[in-house]
């Protein structure tokens, strides 16, 4: 059984710290979103439904408002007759119909935003088009709206085994020690922000199975790990972390297995609401391919190669290496070696997950995943590098280790503010950065140079 969580402690009688950290974080995000698109910066001026965004938004207004899957009706009015970017939507045999290379998963998740946006076009007499203000404003809400939920279920999470006060300085950190907060805000209509939500609801209803496997946590956690895939299909490796709950060494693995045999009505039910889950996307597939099973990515647009992962650029790197643009993230895995003493049970699915995932990321034959802030994939990612954070700051509790560690999160996480204000001005190159390129965006960001051009 888990162990009995924290009782967290209120700020002021009234907000609890998690709830604390979430309406500063939506304050930051609504002031964020005034200054992004009052000062059109450089990357972000155009409106919030942008580049990938399009891909996975514009099932809302085809099937919504035209009622057309083949999507040429919201091409025609919308994007004069032409779609609206090569990677999003492509001819695929032997229909000859455009197929959008994006899963429906985050429109799903945007439809109830959409609904509001077009109670207000309809309310202030605009275009009910889908991509007018109100659709816009809309849509970009629901990727900070989601974020905080994400945030929210994060924070309810680790709140079981750690201290207020860690559970804080752990969600500040993720959310301005990494690009997460830029995906929320700058990019909100990009999957990550719904990523992040979906996983963080993943690992609190795998902890509530594995505490109480009934029926309704069993179907509960497959319909969030569908979700989950339904945004991103990479995010299906969060399977390992669920598989490997309570699994503390090899020898554990066997008896699990067992375990997950003697209740296989609990599994039935389980890959049944998962499959239930995914059956809008493979009904969307086979409308527009005759084919259920489709892998919508041609290989000019990147294909995964698991044989050959890069592992070093991925990871290291200056042009978009995690560790090297979120280095909070450092910290956050060495602190997986200090959570043995505080949520034993999660160690092995935590580790076993990061390791399988930066494989899968890496693996993408695009490894720098084109024009971007930071490597955005592993967004998905950090509520469980959350756990190893969490663990290093409650375990750093001597004099001297403690102030040190705290420092050096306050540090790398004000690092990684300067980089995204550089980023969101144009100082840094958004796809091909090297050391010159960064040692010079410091200059370009306080010194009000030109921005680099990619």
């Amino acid at each position: 059984m888990i162990a009995e969580g924290r009782v967290g402690s209120r700020v002021g009688g009234g907000l609890s710290p998690v709830a604390a950290v979430a309406l500063a974080i939506a304050v930051l995000g609504g002031a964020s979103f005034a200054w992004i698109y009052g000062s059109k910066l450089p990357y972000g001026g155009g409106p919030p439904i942008r580049s990938d965004g399009v891909g996975y938004y514009i099932y809302l207004p085809a099937a919504l408002l035209d009622h057309d899957l083949t999507m040429w009706a919201t091409i025609d009015r919308s994007f004069g007759g032409l779609p609206p970017a090569e990677q999003v939507l492509q001819p695929v045999q032997p229909t000859g119909r455009l197929l959008d290379q994006y899963g429906i998963g985050e429109a799903v998740m945007i439809a109830p935003f959409f609904g509001v946006g077009h109670v207000i076009a309809i309310a202030a007499g605009t275009r009910r088009n889908g991509f007018s203000w109100p659709y816009q404003a809309a849509a970009a809400a629901a990727g900070l709206a989601y974020f905080l939920l994400g945030i929210a279920l994060l924070g309810s999470l680790l709140a079981r085994w750690f201290r207020p006060s860690t559970v804080v300085v752990t969600l500040l950190a993720i959310t301005f020690g990494t690009d997460a907060f830029s995906y929320a805000t700058y990019d909100a209509i990009f999957s990550h922000a719904f990523s992040f939500c979906a996983i963080a609801l993943v690992l609190r209803l795998a902890v509530a199975t594995s505490e109480r496997p009934a029926v309704s946590n069993v179907a509960g956690l497959a319909a969030a790990v569908g979700l989950a895939m339904l945004v991103r299909p990479t995010n299906l490796v969060i399977l390992v972390f669920c598989g490997l709950i309570g699994v503390r060494s090899p020898r554990d693995v066997v008896p699990r297995a067992r375990a997950l045999a003697g209740r296989l009505d609990l599994v039935a039910i389980g890959a049944g609401v998962f499959l239930l889950v995914l059956l809008p996307q493979f009904a969307y597939f086979f409308e527009i391919t005759g084919r259920v099973f489709v892998n919508p990515y041609t290989r000019d647009r990147g294909y995964l190669d698991l044989l050959h992962p890069h592992l070093r650029g991925v990871l290291f790197s200056v042009r978009k290496g995690l560790f090297f643009w979120s280095p909070v993230l450092v910290l956050a895995a060495v602190g997986l070696a200090w959570l043995r003493r505080t949520v034993p049970f999660l160690v092995v699915p935590a580790v076993t997950y990061l390791v399988v995932n930066a494989w899968v990321v890496s693996s993408w034959s695009i490894w720098w995943y084109g024009g971007s802030f930071g490597m955005r994939p592993f967004i998905d990612a950090l509520p469980v590098f959350a756990l190893g954070l969490a663990a290093l700051i409650e375990t750093a509790s001597k004099r001297l280790v403690r102030p040190a560690v705290l420092t050096v999160v306050a540090a790398t996480t004000l690092l990684s503010v300067h980089l995204m204000l550089a980023y969101w001005h144009g100082a840094l190159d958004y796809e091909n950065m090297d050391l010159a390129k960064y040692q010079a965006a410091f200059h370009q960001l306080y010194f009000g140079l030109h921005a680099i051009q990619p």
